[in-house]
């Protein structure tokens, strides 16, 4: 009888210690992270290229597409500015021009910096808020 009484008690100062376990404070909610955007500027020869259609595609791991950016057509001077809420390697670039018989399709984190690509020449740059 006595075995059955300690187990009772050895079983109540468990639960005991167990509600005295400290509770973990809620975490303060996270600041809102600045959303960059991306600069996309075309030319043609060094001749800003206007009219170019512009399409930003976000695609999850698996490479399929989750939700399409609105599509833009650069201005006069051949720049575009797209806002960018994830990482550049979760986006699709697409560049298309049929009057310039230009077509670029291509992951943004790959064509980030300055490229030449026969008369063309593309400038994608981040940029901070």
């Amino acid at each position: 009888m006595p075995s059955k009484i300690s187990l009772v008690f050895l079983l109540l100062l468990l639960g005991l210690a167990l509600a005295q376990a400290p509770v973990p404070r809620p975490r303060p909610p996270e600041e809102p992270k600045p959303a960059r955007s991306l600069r996309i500027e075309v030319a043609k020869a060094g001749v800003p290229l206007s009219g170019v259609l512009v399409l930003l595609q976000e695609i999850s791991p698996n490479r399929l597409p989750i939700r399409q950016i609105p599509p833009r057509l650069t201005g006069p001077e051949g720049r575009v500015e797209l806002p960018l809420e994830a990482s550049p390697e979760r986006y699709l670039l697409f560049l298309y021009s049929r009057e310039e018989n230009l077509r670029l399709q291509a992951p943004l984190h790959l064509l980030l910096g300055t490229w030449s690509l026969g008369p063309y020449r593309l400038s994608l740059a981040l940029q901070a808020p």
